[in-house]
């Protein structure tokens, strides 16, 4: 039985990866990397934004390994152009071989000097003796609370992109009748149809921004009122904010009301 607290992830096969976690973490390395990257995917779906893919040095077989996998969940989500994809994929398989050549002259570089064969050890296959055993700034980098659950947090982001992408989905504008034509009665029937269709995603456009922007004034008047309390300032009210009418030589403020 290992001394030290084991990676927590669950390979396909059922079976735990079982290599030495990251300090103050679940994982090691690779599977804490690989969530943090699963993140970054479902925060850019959440905000619509692009993603930019994440592929390290192409320097061993499981930075291959990572970069493939990268490239595919990209691609699967529907964030990733499939031409852009095919141009990464033969760019990692030129970087493979390119590997192999290199081992290949090390090998014979190193059978020469020492007069022996040497075998492939597993620093030369990307993985050596020693581990990362520390990441600090983990949680600081994905802008998260130090000890929070990053597979909860993904799959909220997750969950939260499904529903953006329901909203921006546009209703679906009625099929014609089957045999209609322009001009005809039924057609004229027809376009009234989808005319009222697109005056409900308007008004519901309008609804949703009405509430997007009534959020955001809230948010700002929450962050200037929090400007004020810290600076000891008090917040001035809308009764203070409103200039007072004027009042013209010889005329009453009601006088003045009115006139308004």
């Amino acid at each position: 039985m290992p001394q030290y607290p084991t990676c927590s992830h669950i390979k396909e096969d059922g079976v735990f990866c079982g290599v030495a976690a990251v300090r103050n973490h679940k994982y090691c390395y690779h599977h804490l990397m690989e969530r943090g990257r699963r993140l970054r995917r479902a925060r850019a779906l959440r905000d619509n934004a692009p993603y930019r893919v994440d592929i390290p040095s192409l320097d061993n077989p499981y930075a291959i390994r990572n970069a493939i996998t990268e490239i595919v969940q990209a691609l699967g989500s529907g964030q990733l152009d499939p031409r852009v994809a095919g141009k990464m994929l033969y760019g990692i398989q030129l970087a493979r071989a390119e590997n192999k050549r290199i081992a290949q002259l090390e090998a014979a570089a190193t059978q020469d000097e020492a007069g022996c064969p040497v075998q492939a050890s597993g620093s030369e296959l990307g993985r050596g003796s020693s581990h990362v055993h520390e990441l600090p700034d983990f949680e600081q980098k994905l802008g998260l609370e130090p000890g929070a659950d990053l597979d909860a947090v993904t799959e909220a982001t997750f969950q939260k992109a499904d529903e953006e992408a329901a909203d921006r989905q546009p209703l679906a504008m009625p099929t014609p009748p089957p045999g209609v034509r322009p001009g005809s009665a039924a057609w004229r029937i027809y376009r009234e149809e989808c005319y009222q269709s697109l005056q409900l995603q308007v008004q519901d456009l309008r609804f949703k921004l009405r509430d997007y922007f009534e959020q955001k004034r809230q948010e700002s008047r929450k962050t200037v009122e929090a400007m004020y309390k810290e600076a000891g300032i008090p917040y001035p009210s809308a009764a203070a904010k409103k200039p007072a009418a004027s009042t013209a030589p010889g005329e009453t403020n009601s006088d003045a009301t009115k006139t308004a």
